[in-house]
């Protein structure tokens, strides 16, 4: 991480940081800011952690420090702005050891603007730091990247999403269920943010949150709802998989949801099945069908329609079919074919 490089001596003019929406690279530049103007590290070649209690962190963490300047280039990306960022760069700080420039959305700037922000990059004042966020790295000219050390940014994963909301709900005096906070990590997708603002929505309803009140009010459906879905799908029982989707309108949930749950699900267990040397034809037909239905739902007066449309689609598609298809383990599909002679692979 970049922090080990700072405690190594190795701090940039400028970073660019590189990942998904909500996967904290804002907040990590926040964290940044501290630890180059944090008064423990003052004159000190090698960085160690922010305090977090002297006036510089203070200010910082009270969003009051006039020298932290967050710029969202999705509404100022045009060349004039960033000539007034060039002019005021050259300034010295007013609180501060270091100026900071977070520049969120960097790849909006635009084409004028990147080259006067180029100039800047060059030639910087040395108390001034750039921090370039950005979740599509190929928009930004490689004249303004190479001038930046990379940071790449992932998704959270389950267990580190639901560490990270056991510490909110912790610091909040919430009670929260572990089944609750489980369907609140899914559905934030690993995006650190997301699952902040779910956890928020729901503590507006009171402290003790529930796995009812989550599924009502989030409208989504747990991963093993969405696991057994996907089984009745592979089993082309389309009588169950109608009563699912008669289930998920009654208690509201949400399309965009479920797709999303959906496709994360069959890609974690397509890639398993890879892993084994199985094939995985069918899943890539369940996924190349909810990836069309994913345009579809804007415009169909029922959003969840193209969806049950789309599962519906497999469940009557290719019974008779000679070719090979993997089914989940123990799938009454997988025997029913190899009873017609097809060459079935099932993991037992």
């Amino acid at each position: 991480m970049f922090l080990a490089t700072m405690e190594a001596g190795n701090v940039s003019h400028a970073y660019l940081f590189v990942g998904p929406r909500g996967s904290g690279k804002t907040s990590a530049a926040r964290i940044l800011a501290k630890l180059v103007n944090c008064e423990k590290n003052r004159d000190k070649k090698k960085l160690g952690e922010p305090c977090g209690v002297c006036e510089a962190c203070k200010l910082i963490e009270l969003g009051s420090g006039v020298d932290i300047i967050e710029i969202d280039a999705a509404s100022n990306g045009l060349v004039e702005d960033i000539r007034d960022l060039r002019e005021k760069v050259r300034l010295s700080p007013l609180q501060l050891k270091k100026k900071v420039y977070i520049i969120d959305e960097v790849h909006m700037v635009s084409s004028a603007g990147f080259n006067a922000l180029l100039k800047t990059l060059e030639e910087p004042p040395k108390h001034v730091m750039f921090v370039l966020c950005t979740t599509e790295a190929h928009k930004v000219p490689e004249t303004i990247v190479s001038r930046c050390a990379r940071v790449s940014f992932a998704k959270a994963n389950m267990k580190e999403m639901v560490e990270a909301l056991q510490r909110v709900i912790d610091g909040e005096g919430l009670q929260v269920s572990a089944e609750a906070l489980a369907m609140i990590a899914d559905a934030a997708d690993g995006s650190f943010r997301e699952g902040h603002k779910l956890l928020e929505q729901l503590a507006n309803f009171g402290v003790d949150i529930s796995p009812e009140l989550a599924k009502k009010s989030l409208g989504m459906v747990g991963r093993s709802f969405v696991k057994k879905l996907i089984e009745e799908v592979l089993e082309k029982r389309a009588e169950t998989v109608v009563e699912f989707f008669v289930e998920m309108e009654q208690t509201g949930v949400k399309a965009g949801s479920l797709l999303t749950s959906l496709l994360n699900v069959l890609k974690v267990q397509m890639e398993e099945e890879i892993k084994k040397g199985n094939n995985v034809e069918v899943y890539l037909k369940v996924m190349g069908g909810l990836i069309r239905a994913a345009g579809e739902i804007r415009v169909s007066p029922d959003p969840l329609l193209p969806i049950e449309m789309a599962l519906l689609g497999m469940c009557e598609e290719g019974e008779n079919k000679n070719s090979k298809t993997l089914k989940l383990e123990n799938s009454k599909f997988g025997e029913d074919q190899k009873e017609e002679g097809v060459d079935v692979q099932v993991n037992t």
